[in-house]
């Protein structure tokens, strides 16, 4: 009772005291909400995450079993594969073998006949033998007829040469390009005849053609009309046509009456002589060098421009010509006798330049 007489006479006391803790409380009621709200969050943060930890542990564990559950299956059926994959490899190689031997048995017994496949290969030789020489005798009729055309369209380009160059040819008085006296025993041949006697014969069927028109075509004039005197009443058209024929009968008499002929030539009168006739000639002396003319006509054969014997000119051909040119060209060079004055003047220079 007394101590229920002193709370009651404290009771003013104790409600200040209240009242001022309750406004202190209220005022910290927030900042100790934040600090609880803080600690709570961080409780569950960390609680969760310790759960989520566990969950994913067992899930890897889950995963691993299954990842290794299906890879073993895979590796069986892998294996399984591979030993199907030998086992037929094996097996197709003995069934392989038994087909050959029993095919090879059954070939030489009941196939194979060892006379009839000598045989077979004889005839086979024989058609071989005869297809072989028909290819070969045909093949000789071509080149035979190769050459007879290559011959005689030879002959014709050489003919229609001959005609063209006609003037080439040799006359009385000047020798021609072919019949050079350079040419001593060298003279060009083509089929084995010299140039100069085709271009002979190649003009002569053209100078006679040409003669025998002319005789047929050329005929002598006929007797000109009398001339009558000129009337003031003349036309213009009979002018120009009296102009006309005068022109014609001035061309007409350009015509020589004498026969064309083509191998020979006008006659000069001869050389009368100069104002030294009778005069003893005495001749100069040492005027003239002392040069062997012998190397101005060529010792080599003369190279026709189109090939004779041969359709085409071979690599091997070409190379034959070519080294029997350079054994030629060593032949002379060791047969030649040494030029002595070149070599001493050769020498004279190198001695000056040494002294």
């Amino acid at each position: 009772m007394a101590a229920f007489l002193a709370l009651r006479a404290r009771a003013e006391e104790i409600d200040l005291l209240f009242y001022e803790r309750s406004k202190v409380a209220e005022a910290l009621r927030d900042r100790e909400t934040r600090k609880a709200v803080r600690l709570q969050s961080a409780h569950r943060g960390r609680a969760l995450r310790l759960e989520v930890a566990e969950w994913n542990a067992m899930a890897l564990v889950i995963e691993r079993c299954t990842r290794g559950h299906l890879g073993r299956q895979q590796a069986r059926r892998l294996r399984i594969e591979r030993d199907t994959r030998r086992q037929r490899s094996f097996f197709d190689a003995l069934a392989t073998t038994v087909q050959k031997r029993f095919r090879a048995y059954h070939a030489r017994k009941y196939r194979h006949n060892f006379y009839a496949r000598q045989a077979y290969v004889a005839s086979v030789l024989r058609k071989g033998d005869m297809v072989r020489e028909d290819l070969r005798s045909r093949m000789d009729e071509q080149v035979r007829d190769a050459l007879e055309t290559q011959e005689t369209q030879a002959r014709g380009r050489v003919n229609t040469l001959s005609k063209k160059l006609h003037h080439l040819r040799s006359t009385a008085t000047c020798a021609g390009i072919y019949n050079s006296a350079y040419h001593v025993g060298h003279h060009p041949t083509a089929f084995g005849v010299p140039v100069e006697e085709h271009l002979r014969q190649a003009i002569r069927p053209v100078i006679k053609a040409e003669l025998a028109h002319r005789q047929r075509n050329i005929a002598p004039l006929p007797p000109l009309d009398p001339i009558f005197p000129h009337s003031t009443g003349m036309s213009h058209e009979y002018v120009e046509q009296q102009a006309k024929e005068e022109r014609w009968i001035n061309k007409t008499r350009r015509i020589g009456g004498t026969e064309f002929n083509p191998n020979g030539g006008v006659t000069h009168p001869g050389y009368g002589g100069s104002i030294h006739v009778g005069t003893n000639y005495h001749p100069p002396l040492n005027l003239e060098r002392t040069i062997d003319k012998n190397k101005w006509v060529t010792q080599e054969p003369f190279y026709q421009a189109v090939p004779i014997g041969r359709i085409v000119q071979s690599r091997e051909t070409s190379r034959g010509d070519q080294s029997g040119k350079q054994s030629r060209m060593q032949s002379q060079e060791a047969t030649a006798p040494p030029d002595h004055s070149r070599m001493q003047s050769r020498e004279q220079p190198r001695e000056q330049m040494s002294r």
